[in-house]
């Protein structure tokens, strides 16, 4: 059974500027796409907020499919230009909400220009403290920002090991390695299963990360796993096997050794019981 530990399961939704969905939308939306997903082997999914809003739209997914889906609060970098304090007074107390089992989705974004850095960072390290005060793992995004963020993390363990997880890993082992040391756990989504070049590395990562301290993710709808990749544009939870199965074979491991493992670790990290 394979546990999807990042999907934005709300960006599946008809998000109208003008209203959010209803409870009632929301579930007749996702159920078939929740239902699929256990067919194909899923037993759990956290679906991380991006915003204020769709981290409250997370918290009703959660409650809506009870034992199978949870949720993490928190203000994503490229959007926390226009995150407010207000924003963030919800999200603190949003946090401490019993379907919230991680904070985030947070981190440094050096790809995109949506947010200047100073200001990442700031709030970067709110969600860090937030994350020890509550005592709820990180939900990490790292975009080409490996240097800065293995900074912010070095400092951070100086007082404590770093509870969480770096999300959608495409950084090289040389740099992941030093994640670990810190405490992070270490998640890769579809692209680890990419053919071109310039995603191979992330491979050689996939192949080293201890077995106790790997994740597997959708991040539903983007990065679509291969052979799926350019037939469609949505990535869906069911689709977590196909990128647990590559993963796998990458590690010559039996497909249901890291299914089984790799959902351990996720119930571990995120306290699940």
């Amino acid at each position: 059974m394979w546990f999807d530990t990042h999907a934005h399961l709300y960006l599946l939704l008809d998000l109208a500027e003008s209203a959010l969905p209803d409870r009632v939308t929301i579930e007749r939306e996702l159920s078939p796409i929740l239902q699929k997903a256990k067919e194909e082997g899923v037993r759990g999914i956290i679906c991380p907020g991006i915003d204020r809003s769709t981290s409250e739209l997370a918290i009703t997914i959660a409650d809506l499919f009870p034992s199978f889906v949870w949720a993490a609060v928190g203000i994503h970098p490229n959007s926390a230009s226009q995150g407010t304090e207000e924003d963030w007074d919800v999200i603190t107390q949003l946090a401490t909400h019993p379907k919230v089992v991680a904070i985030g989705e947070t981190g440094l974004d050096w790809f995109r220009n949506y947010t200047p850095r100073d200001q990442q960072v700031t709030w970067f390290r709110r969600h860090i403290e937030l994350s020890r005060h509550v005592n709820k793992p990180l939900i990490v995004h790292c975009r080409d920002a490996e240097d800065d963020m293995t900074a912010i993390l070095h400092e951070v363990a100086v007082s404590g090991k770093c509870i969480g997880v770096m999300h959608a890993c495409a950084a090289r082992w040389e740099t992941v390695e030093q994640w670990l040391d810190f405490g992070m756990f270490v998640s890769f989504a579809g692209s680890v299963t990419f053919s071109n070049k310039k995603h191979l590395f992330v491979r050689e990562t996939a192949c080293r990360v201890p077995l106790e301290r790997l994740l597997i993710e959708t991040d539903c709808p983007f990065l679509v796993p291969e052979p799926l990749r350019g037939r469609t544009s949505v990535c869906l939870p069911s689709n977590i096997a196909l990128t647990g199965t590559f993963l796998a074979k990458l590690r010559n491991v039996p497909v249901p050794d890291l299914a089984q493992v790799t959902s351990a670790n996720a119930a571990t990290l995120f306290q699940l019981g």
